[in-house]
Parts: structure tokens; C-alpha cells; sequence
């Protein structure tokens, strides 16, 4: 399905917006590097009238030197809501934005219908620590992200010389990711000891071969979060909706229209 994109002034800032569909309202919030329209985005807006905004100081949107810890996006996205008119939504959070979900779901359980954390960001687990990526070359960075690291689409989203058009939001998105995700471990401790205040449903979605965020992080948020279920989806790593788009939907779809 064709999507649209506007910029949404919100608090004096101008945010990026895509959206796309008909249907219940559902929030997509993405991870550190691909923030635009991608193929899961179609087969979710079949379903759904999804939003996809972009963060503050990623892409094409303002406001990224006003967002200095986690819950500063909170408000954010609060706010987003009130500005979209939307009382309630169901939430997919893909790896940083995984943990922006899961920060709006426990502080604002009255915002929040259903939550998809995928591979996400956001705590701290003894004997399993997320891997440097900061400083990892392209190839390094496709072989943390990708099942298949080789494939046309890792080397698309992640060239090893980025096109001059993409260079200067990649370096802007790449400052704005290093201000949460550089040295987060205070707030990972304080998100891990405060899952269990999530009230709404919650799917776990995690690639078998993620070799940014182990698996065990998936298995804490799952433990964590009452009644939350895992999904371990083999053949794809930190993207699962990117690597495997069909089984991705095909795993959080049947959860999200209610059917846990």
C-alpha cells in the first residue's frame, strides 16, 4: 500500500511522518538505522493505519538536542498521540525503538493496547552484554545486524560508502543515537527492575542470530513483563522485520488483532 509522508509540527519542531493504511492505530517506532518506508511497513498498513514517525534528531526531524535520556522520547511520543488525536494504540518497538516501548508502555499503561518489543534495546544482562557497534566498520555492522550479511539488502541499508545524499541524516542520526545508546547502563538497570509495572499484552519477538543484542535479552524482557510471550524467529538477526518481512507479520499480526 502507498504511504504518505508530512512533517508534523510538534512543540515548535517539525518531526518526520510516514503513514499508511486503514484500520486500528498502530505506532511503529524504529531502531537506530532505518527509518523510512520499508516493505513491512505495506503488509502491516493492510491491517492497520500505521504510523511511522521518525525520532527527534534522526532523518528529517527537528529536536534532537532536546532529547537527552529516554524519557525524553516518552514525552515525545506522548505528546504525538495527543497531537495525531489517538487515546490508545498498539505499539511496535523494533531495537532502540524497542526501548522507547517499552519506557512509554510501563509510564503510560493508559496509552498503550498491545506491545511488540523486537530485539530491543534497553537492558542490562550479566554475562551477555550488547556488542560495540558505534565503531564497527559497514562490514562489521552488517555482520551484527544480518542473518546474511552479504545480501543485497544488508549492503543496501549499510553500503560501505554511503550515497552523498544519505551521508549528512546518517551522520545526524548516528549523534543522535550515540546520546541514548553511548553509555545507558543506569537507565537499563532502572528499565529491567521496572518491567513488571507493563500492563499491557506484550509479544517478544527476537532473531535466533542476533549478534548485536543476544537472545538473552529477549528471554529477560519476557520473564520480566507479566504474561509476555517469546517468539524466536530462526534465519534473521537484529532485523527480523526487515530479513523476514512475510514471517515477521505473520507472527505479530494474529497478537495484535487480539488473539495472544
Amino acid at each position: 500500500m502507498a504511504s504518505q509522508e508530512r512533517s508534523l509540527l510538534l512543540a515548535g519542531k517539525h518531526i518526520q511522518l510516514f503513514e499508511g493504511g486503514t484500520g486500528p492505530p498502530l505506532l511503529y517506532l524504529h531502531g537506530a538505522g532505518t527509518f523510512w518506508w520499508m516493505p513491512v511497513h505495506d503488509l502491516l498498513s493492510r491491517s492497520f493505519h500505521l504510523y511511522l514517525p521518525v525520532h527527534p534528531g534522526f532523518g528529517n526531524s527537528e529536536g534532537g538536542d532536546e532529547v537527552e535520556v529516554i524519557e525524553d522520547l516518552v514525552f515525545h511520543y506522548t505528546a504525538l498521540l495527543d497531537t495525531l488525536g489517538v487515546a490508545k494504540v498498539s505499539l511496535v518497538g523494533l531495537s532502540l525503538g524497542g526501548w522507547v516501548a517499552a519506557e512509554l508502555a510501563l509510564r503510560r499503561p493508559d496509552r498503550v493496547d498491545r506491545l511488540v518489543l523486537v530485539d530491543a534495546a534497553g537492558l542490562r544482562v550479566e554475562g551477555a552484554p550488547p556488542a560495540e557497534f558505534f565503531m564497527a566498520t559497514p562490514p562489521q555492522l552488517r555482520r551484527l545486524l544480518f542473518a546474511q550479511p552479504d545480501s543485497d539488502l544488508a549492503k543496501s541499508l549499510i553500503p560501505d560508502v554511503p550515497p552523498p545524499e544519505r551521508l549528512e541524516t546518517a551522520l545526524k542520526s548516528r549523534e543522535a543515537a550515540a546520546r541514548l545508546l553511548w553509555n545507558p547502563h543506569f537507565a537499563q538497570r532502572k528499565l529491567r527492575n521496572r518491567l513488571h509495572y507493563i500492563q499491557a499484552p506484550t509479544l517478544v519477538v527476537w532473531g535466533k542470530e542476533d549478534n548485536l543484542i543476544p537472545l538473552a535479552h529477549g528471554q529477560t524482557f519476557a520473564a520480566g513483563i507479566p504474561n509476555a510471550r517469546l517468539v524466536v524467529l530462526d534465519g534473521c538477526a537484529h532485523l527480523p522485520p526487515f530479513e523476514q518481512p512475510e514471517s515477521f507479520v505473520a507472527t505479530v499480526l494474529p497478537f495484535l488483532r487480539g488473539k495472544h
